[in-house]
């Protein structure tokens, strides 16, 4: 980062800027990350029931928010040398630019590997990987510069840039947004779980289904199922039968669920009138 902010001011080249201005926004973003990570490892409270899972999707959200800046700074500048174009040291600028390349290929090389439905690990992957095919349009306008002569192909780069750096921007925001606002998780389909559920034996109506995500992989699930004239044992039964089909297939594992039914043959089950 600092090599290509010093290499940007010498060779006069924004491009080459506004990499280093977006892998400063990345170190911070991976620095959060990971302090993200280790809070999200505290056990629960009597405050906080669910724990500090959620620092990892603040920890998303924020860096989703950087991108965003820094994507819209880089545009800017962009635009502005347009009209006020300047000379690029090409030679200088290909040679740091390709350091620069080196650097974020090792770190994406290191995290491809990691749990991508992890949002704070994705986001921290997607900075990485905007650095590095930033990288690589900063290596293609010096190489352009140097054959050609036309400057404002450092623009144009810059554009590139900013457009890749908006793209990961703004799914990492409504992603970590929908985990906030405890949106049913995308891959869930509302109407076909409650057909699974009502497919188990035993099990009349299954209503009132809220599902969230308390944060990457962990999802909640709390819903009623009615059953008919049986034992509270026999429920029960029904009920770890929902669950366990709820786990196989739907990957959620915290789940609460309320047993209704039209006639109870003891008292420690609720009545539906």
């Amino acid at each position: 980062m600092l090599l290509e902010l010093f290499g940007g001011i010498f060779t006069r080249s924004l491009a080459l800027l506004g990499d280093a201005g977006h892998m400063l926004t990345d170190s911070m973003a991976l620095a959060l990350s990971y302090l993200a990570m280790q809070w999200s490892k505290k056990p629960a409270t009597s405050k906080k029931t669910f724990g500090y899972h959620r620092f990892e999707i603040l920890a998303a959200l924020i860096n989703g928010l950087s991108l965003l800046a820094i994507s819209g700074y880089i545009a800017y500048e962009a635009v502005q040398r347009f009209f006020h174009p300047v000379e690029v040291k090409s030679i200088s600028l290909i040679i740091i630019a390709s350091a620069g390349f080196i650097g974020n290929l090792a770190g994406v090389l290191l995290l491809r590997h990691e749990n991508h439905d992890n949002l704070n690990i994705r986001g921290a992957f997607l900075h990485l990987l905007g650095d590095m095919l930033s990288s690589i349009g900063v290596i293609a306008g010096g190489l352009i510069i140097y054959l050609t002569g036309w400057n404002a192909v450092d623009s144009i780069i810059g554009v590139m840039i900013a457009g890749v750096v908006l793209r990961s921007a703004i799914g990492l925001i409504i992603e970590s947004s929908d985990v906030l606002l405890e949106a049913v998780p995308r891959d869930i389909d509302i109407a076909q779980l409650k057909k699974s559920a009502e497919a188990v034996a035993g099990v009349r109506e299954f209503h009132d289904i809220h599902i969230w995500s308390i944060k990457s992989g962990l999802r909640a699930l709390s819903a009623h199922v009615l059953v008919g004239d049986i034992s509270a044992r026999e429920s029960q039964s029904i009920v770890s039968s929902v669950r366990i089909m709820l786990k196989e297939r739907y990957n959620i594992s915290h789940t609460t669920i309320e047993v209704e039914c039209d006639a109870c043959k003891d008292d420690s089950c609720d009545y539906k009138n």
